[in-house]
């Protein structure tokens, strides 16, 4: 009963001084970096410190007020530091938490703490009892809401992060590894205590351990903090090094030494990633450490001899967190040596003729095979300016490229042609044609033997393919209403006709159209004819076909749709053209009368359609104006031909 007696007096000062120092620690990892936006290390202390002060109020209180002070630090900072140590795993491994689930995972914490606010109106958290020694206050585990709900989601969203950030370790970088161990080992501990208290029943229930323990930890939580400077750990997970590419990648901190590199880089340095780990890049080669000084914060590619046969392309850049704060560099080596080599060899032979193939407009490239590939693939060797800008995505990106991925140049059919070996190899001539940014852009290549390889020239024809569709185009078009003119309308219309297995044939003609003509003069007309095709536009599908015949003539093709849909159709354009138009300031009323012939009831072929139709709109002009108007569903049926 002593040894009680002075632990209740002696504990709540130490866990006060214990919550004052991880506020104190949290303080100094927030104010360490401002720069670095990741407070989530700091906010993580903040709780520690006030859970470790909940038990300092409420460990051998004897005061309701004073207990329920302590009891809500303790709720709070418990339910929160388990949704922090959440997002804590996230931010070091996949990234962050999308707000819907941390919102979704405050839920708990949230509610606990507001049954605790008010635990004095519901008991549904602890209750106090008076007994002959003084108040007593119920354990945790005898309330349905804690044993059930609060205990189970704080204990099993702390497992759960444990066990997945432990998965994750070995795509973590090995430089950063043991920072994260160390913190695993932080948090297990008190986690561990927790559950044998509270669980197994191991020791006084009253008692706490978890705060104690925590306590306890502050040392390896201050070094980890501090010293190993947890709160600027950057994730990087092997997998976004790509072993599998062949340039050399290297990850520097900020005092340039290596986190991580690949297997190519490996195999440039002649060293195994563990032993590279820590060790200063090139710190031996002065050429290569001029280059990584003078990109500490800046992009910077520039080329570097590594001995007598390898001349590589290295690239720098900044390594930036994820709100832009410097957290070192990312050096990447390019061998060039066999590009250089190619580029010499054309140098040498064709430094005369380079100036007149640079400045042409027509784009330029050869093709050679790669001796050095099993399967001796076609590789471009030279590209003038041109040919970058007809294929390349930017200067020197066409040079050393296979032509498999040269797309736009159509390489399975120059593949054929310069692979076949049943007979001779000779020029070919093709036109392709892509989508570019303004457009679509029409090439002629012409192809042709030079020796063993072949070149390509690129002639773009896209000026001459948009005049030739211009002229096509007036061509099948009508210069007044814009529509299809007869010879237009036949081609397309016997062709969408092919395409559909129903579908129907309309023929309009305006029926006033001669006196309107007569009475307004010949402009007025021609307006209103202009007007009548784009209400019958206005009422048509992308997908059908409208010609004018000619005159007071259009014709319609509606492939694909039914009887009803047909009607329907119909009555809405006879409809549209009985309304009112407004020619040069007058208006001017003119009905329309139409002739429908059905697919494949009447026909499948455009011209006797056609005559079915007109036929069919010549007997529904039988009836008069007045009817056709009154009842348009009548008229439509008496224009459908039987």
């Amino acid at each position: 009963m002593v040894d009680m007696v002075s632990l209740t007096s002696i504990l709540p000062p130490v866990l006060a001084v214990s919550a004052v120092a991880y506020a104190v620690l949290a303080v100094r990892v927030a104010r360490t970096t401002p720069e670095n936006p990741n407070n989530l290390i700091s906010i993580f202390l903040f709780l520690v410190a006030g859970m470790v002060s909940g038990s300092a109020f409420s460990y051998g209180a004897t005061d309701v007020n004073l207990y329920g002070i302590g009891r809500t630090l303790s709720f709070f900072s418990s339910g929160f530091v388990l949704v922090v140590f959440y997002l804590i795993y996230r931010e070091f491994t996949v990234g962050k938490a999308h707000p819907i689930l941390v919102a979704m995972l405050c839920i708990i914490p949230i509610s606990t703490t507001v049954l605790v606010l008010t635990n004095s109106m519901h008991n549904m958290i602890w209750q106090v009892f008076e007994t002959p020694s003084g108040l007593e206050f119920s354990e945790m585990l005898d309330h349905s809401w804690n044993r059930q709900i609060y205990a189970p989601y704080t204990y099993g969203l702390f497992a759960l992060s444990m066990l997945l950030l432990i998965s994750r370790l070995p795509t973590i970088a090995p430089a950063h590894r043991g920072r994260i161990l160390l913190l695993l080992i932080a948090a297990i501990l008190p986690f561990s205590v927790s559950i044998a208290n509270t669980f197994f029943r191991i020791g006084p229930p009253e008692f706490p351990f978890t705060t104690v323990s925590m306590t306890v930890m502050f040392p390896l939580f201050a070094y980890v903090s501090l010293k190993l400077r947890l709160h600027e750990f950057s994730p990087l997970a092997y997998q976004t090094l790509f072993d599998h590419v062949r340039d050399p990648i290297f990850v520097l901190d900020k005092e340039q030494r290596i986190i991580c590199a690949n297997k190519a880089a490996e195999q440039l340095l002649q060293d195994v990633e563990h032993e590279l780990v820590g060790r200063k890049l090139w710190e031996d080669f002065p050429e290569a450490r001029a280059i990584i000084e003078q990109a500490k914060d800046l992009d910077l590619t520039q080329t570097l001899r590594m001995d007598t046969n390898g001349v590589y392309e290295v690239s720098v850049g900044p390594l930036a967190g994820p709100k832009g704060q410097n957290l070192g560099m990312v050096v990447t080596c390019r061998d060039v040596t066999q590009r250089r080599q190619a580029l010499e060899k054309l140098a040498e032979s064709e430094h005369l003729v380079r100036t007149l193939i640079e400045t042409s407009s027509n784009g330029i490239l050869r093709f050679s095979r790669d001796e050095n590939d099993a399967g001796r693939k076609f590789r471009c060797i030279f590209a003038n300016r041109a040919a970058e800008g007809f294929a390349g995505e930017g200067a020197g990106t066409l040079v050393g490229m296979p032509l498999e991925k040269l797309t736009q140049l159509d390489p399975q059919r120059l593949l054929r042609h310069f692979t076949a070996v049943d007979q001779p190899v000779s020029q070919v001539s093709f036109e392709v044609h892509s989508d570019v940014g303004e457009g679509e852009r029409w090439l002629r290549i012409v192809a042709e033997p030079v020796g063993d390889d072949f070149s390509v020239t690129l002639v773009d024809i896209t000026q001459r393919k948009r005049t030739e569709d211009k002229m096509l185009a007036d061509a099948l078009s009508d210069p007044l209403t814009g529509v299809l003119n007869r010879r237009g309308f036949e081609k397309e219309a016997a062709a969408c006709i092919r395409r559909s297995s129903v579908g129907a044939v309309l023929y309009l003609d305006l029926n006033q159209f001669k006196s309107i003509n007569d009475r307004f003069g010949h402009q007025a007309g021609d307006a209103l004819l202009k007007a009548f095709g784009h209400r019958i536009e206005f009422c048509l599908r992308p997908e059908d076909v409208l010609g004018r015949l000619g005159g007071d003539e259009f014709a319609i093709v509606l492939p694909g749709v039914g009887v009803d849909d047909v009607k329907h159709i119909a009555r809405r354009l006879v409809q549209t053209a009985s309304e009112a138009y407004i020619i040069q300031g007058q208006e001017i009323t003119c009905t329309a009368s139409v002739g429908i012939a059905l697919m494949p009831k009447h026909g499948e072929e455009l011209w006797h359609l056609l005559s079915v139709a007109d036929e069919a709109m010549y007997g529904a002009k039988s009836i008069s104006e007045e009817e056709a108007a009154n009842d348009h569903a009548a008229y439509v049926d008496a224009a459908t031909a039987n």
